[in-house]
């Protein structure tokens, strides 16, 4: 069964959820656009467009959102789906691996 998990934040109710193995692909797929600096960069551990994928905020909530907001729902998303997160460091640790290795010569 998959996990949800509802909380508030400034009075809106967010729901994360624990994401299906069809979902999870879907995500992978998502990732041919590279996204914009802030995306990519704002948090360490996830871009902002995964949010969309862990929860029920679209892009657009998300953009008026403090970057402390943002980590509440990251830590309630990374709570539910842990073996996501683990795959998802596995992913940009291999991406870092083969990039290093083309620029060896």
């Amino acid at each position: 069964m998959r996990r949800l998990k509802e909380f508030e934040i400034d009075g809106r109710k967010v729901v994360v959820k624990e994401l299906t193995v069809g979902e999870i692909r879907a995500w992978l797929a998502s990732k041919t656009d590279a996204g914009d600096l802030v995306d990519g960069a704002l948090f360490e551990e996830i871009a902002l467009s995964d949010l969309v994928f862990l929860s029920d905020l679209p892009a657009d909530v998300i953009d008026g959102m403090t970057p402390s907001d943002i980590d509440r729902v990251i830590a309630e998303a990374r709570e539910v789906n842990a073996r996501f997160f683990a795959m998802r460091e596995r992913v940009v640790t291999l991406g870092r691996e083969i990039l290093a290795a083309q620029k060896t010569p």
